[in-house]
């Protein structure tokens, strides 16, 4: 019974509909074709062969698209150093949030900016432990999650988030879970 519902399923599917049809009119294109060619064409030959043609794409398309895209670093300074604090991305957000702390600079965008990478972390920690998305799975993922971050990530950003001892309990609660 359940293997006719995958069927079924398959058959709702937009994109097997899809493929479905575009195998048919491929192999109607070349029928039609080789009879206005006066070729005498093996109907059931041709439909085999369109057939396996269009279940080897599919499967090299079906592949390609679950592969992760590659992101590459922008230099390849990253092998000469020892540790990851001189990436240009953890110096410029250590400069901003000393502005931010001695002279008061730019407050609103770098609590705007530290909720989003801080959200970032807790999603791909979400992903990599329990397998979840939150925009897919939601109540799943509440019932994983710590409650504070749970919180931290539906609520708005906390507009004292910059300070170093708000920050220093998140990223502590984020490293314990």
């Amino acid at each position: 019974m359940s293997r006719l519902s995958g069927i079924r399923d398959l058959g709702r599917s937009r994109a097997w509909r899809r493929r479905a049809a575009s195998t048919v009119a491929v192999w109607l294109g070349l029928v039609v074709l080789a009879a206005l060619l006066g070729q005498r064409a093996s109907v059931a030959q041709l439909a085999a062969v369109v057939l396996a043609v269009a279940m080897l794409l599919w499967y090299l398309m079906d592949h390609a698209a679950s592969n992760a895209l590659t992101h590459w670093p922008v230099s390849d300074l990253y092998r000469f150093h020892a540790h990851r604090g001189q990436d240009f991305r953890v110096t410029n957000l250590a400069t901003r949030l000393r502005a931010a702390n001695e002279r008061g600079e730019g407050r609103e965008s770098l609590v705007v900016d530290l909720h989003a990478l801080l959200g970032t972390v807790i999603r791909e920690r979400l992903h990599a432990k329990h397998g979840l998305v939150v925009e897919e799975e939601p109540k799943w993922s509440r019932g994983v999650m710590p409650p504070e971050l749970w919180a931290f990530l539906t609520q708005p950003p906390d507009p004292d988030l910059y300070r170093p001892d708000r920050l220093r309990a998140v990223v502590e609660r984020i490293e314990r879970w």
